[in-house]
């Protein structure tokens, strides 16, 4: 399958982008007090509580699942050769 390098590089700026709202959300959870905790504190982070930094955390890991089901479907045949040139050089 050929697909146009502007087609590759949306697709790793994109996996960029939630990778990074990923990493932040997920620091925002780790930080965040556990049970009820957090809403009877009235606790946030970054001005998120934890119920959205919850949701926003798991509709982008959707989001990647789908980005690298994608970028693994493009990329294949460039693996399928790296892989090849990889084992070649070690026998």
């Amino acid at each position: 399958m050929r697909v146009s390098a502007l087609v590759r590089s949306i697709i790793d700026l994109l996996l960029t982008v939630t990778f990074v709202v990923l990493a932040i959300t997920g620091i925002g959870l780790y930080l965040a007090p556990s049970g009820r905790i957090a809403n009877s504190l009235n606790w946030t982070f970054l001005g998120l509580d934890k119920e959205t930094l919850t949701l926003i955390h798991t509709y982008f890991g959707f989001i990647m699942i789908g980005l690298v089901a994608v970028h693994l479907i493009i990329e294949f045949r460039s693996m399928l050769v790296m892989l090849r040139s990889a084992l070649k050089r070690k026998s």
